[in-house]
């Protein structure tokens, strides 16, 4: 047991570990840019853990109720971890501070908690551990109002998220008697007023986390006025961690007719504000913060799967949205380098930054859902599963929705290719050639998607 606990959870223990290094570093003044090293090297070798793991079949039930290791959690803490590093090295030319690394590494602790809960109470305090270092890593070295007032706002929403699920997990408590999210399945399954209103109350509080129209709300006022790392950690490490929480809980849920009915409005009310809202955005994290919206709304729409795949499409969408989302915005900051994000700096691009322009154009392509790019291939699981499930008009309408979102994707390739008279500028900022490392790792994993497409249905069903 004792093995199993420093095995098991490895991943973890380097993380913390990281953390406590990072606070004498920076108690004792050491080097700064010893921060992101020890970082890069962890998170690696968290990664290499998890792949062992992975490869020989490793599960164990660590603490009944609470923490388990399963499939899923091996998979899930990889595409975090891994997403994580590859943030990570591109932020090493922005971010030398102590402080951030250890604030990231904070993050990536509460979203490894997550997916090996077993019960309620290690997954709030994992939700917790991985919003409350977001809103210092958005004020970090960043003392610009815009910053603070976008922390305020995205501490304001998560405070209500947070009020919301402790109130669904007390109707839980209340009907169940336990904590466990075994023992909510099951009530679920079986039915019952107070269970739906559970379900209908802790989903709202994940809605909240994961900007989901209408409870979008300060989000995209958040994702706009930090710098563009700090934009790619909220719409990718965070909500893929959300996403993933609530496939933690929902997993085999059969959700009954009436939560279905509320996740298709909402899901449908998403995909067409995100989309519809991004094509008028002049900017480029207004433009991801609209368009993680819709996002939000295809990743919800697969909750209301009833076939049994609800878990793979999940993680499959997860991983590549957040995926592309790092690399778009590493080669953006590559493109326009600086705190400007005006969409106008990317018009005649490709003559200047051939290969940024053209992964960015790939990136933004694949979350448009244009094959074979392997943003395709996850529209095409959330929608393969819904319309199994018998919901043919809703699945029709979002389609419908998801060609809107082709418009202002569509808008950035061509800003990139055309021959504008006012081009991007040639230089290359300092410390390029390091996020040049992240884009070129994250660009081999976004192609063994293309190549491998059936990767996470292989893993899961291995034993």
């Amino acid at each position: 047991m004792a093995t199993d606990l420093i095995y098991g959870l490895l991943p973890e223990h380097l993380l913390l570990a990281l953390i406590l290094v990072l606070m004498l570093v920076e108690i004792f003044h050491g080097d700064r840019k010893l921060g992101g090293v020890l970082f890069t090297l962890a998170a690696a070798a968290g990664c290499a853990v998890l792949a062992v793991q992975l490869s020989n079949g490793y599960t164990v039930n660590l603490v009944p109720t609470e923490i388990t290791i399963d499939r899923f959690a091996l998979i899930a803490r990889l595409v975090i971890l891994g997403c994580g590093l590859i943030l990570g090295i591109c932020s090493l030319a922005t971010s030398s501070s102590c402080k951030f690394w250890m604030l990231l590494a904070s993050s990536l602790l509460g979203a490894l908690t997550i997916m090996d809960s077993a019960g309620f109470i290690s997954l709030f305090i994992g939700i917790e551990m991985l919003s409350l270092p977001a809103f210092a890593m958005m004020v970090s070295g960043d003392g610009t109002s815009s910053a603070s007032e976008g922390a305020f706002k995205y501490l304001v929403l998560s405070s209500v998220a947070t009020a919301l699920i402790l109130f669904g997990l007390s109707l839980v408590y209340g009907v169940t008697g336990s904590l466990s999210i075994s023992v909510f399945m099951a009530t679920v399954n079986a039915g019952g007023a107070q269970s739906i209103a559970a379900t209908v109350i802790i989903l709202s509080g994940f809605f909240l986390k994961a900007a989901v129209f209408p409870f979008h709300a300060w989000a995209p006022d958040a994702y706009s006025s930090v710098r563009i790392h700090i934009t790619a950690f909220l719409a990718s490490v965070i909500k893929a961690a959300v996403v993933l929480a609530l496939v933690r809980i929902f997993s085999t849920i059969a959700l009954s007719a009436e939560v279905v009915s509320v996740i298709i409005v909402l899901s449908v009310a998403s995909i067409f504000y995100g989309n519809t809202t991004a094509i008028k955005q002049g900017a480029f994290k207004k433009l991801l913060a609209y368009s993680s919206i819709a996002h939000a709304g295809y990743m919800m729409f697969a909750l209301i799967d009833s076939t049994g795949g609800r878990t793979e499409a999940l993680l499959y969408y997860a991983s590549v949205y957040a995926l592309t989302t790092i690399i778009a915005c590493a080669c953006f900051s590559l493109i326009v380098p600086g705190d400007r994000d005006d969409l106008g700096q990317l018009d005649g691009a490709f003559a200047t930054h051939p290969v940024a322009s053209v992964l960015l154009a790939l990136c933004v392509l694949s979350m448009a859902g244009i094959p074979p790019l392997p943003g395709f291939l996850a529209k095409f699981l959330i929608f393969k599963s819904v319309i199994a499930s018998g919901h043919i008009t809703p699945a029709v309408i979002a389609f419908v929705g998801s060609y809107i979102g082709v418009i202002f994707y569509l808008g950035i390739v061509y800003r990139l290719f055309s021959t504008a008279s006012v081009p991007a500028e040639a230089g290359e900022a300092a410390g390029s050639g390091l996020v040049w490392s992240g884009v070129f790792l994250g660009s081999v994993v976004f192609i063994l998607f293309m190549l491998v497409p059936g990767v996470f249905h292989s893993l899961l069903l291995t034993v």
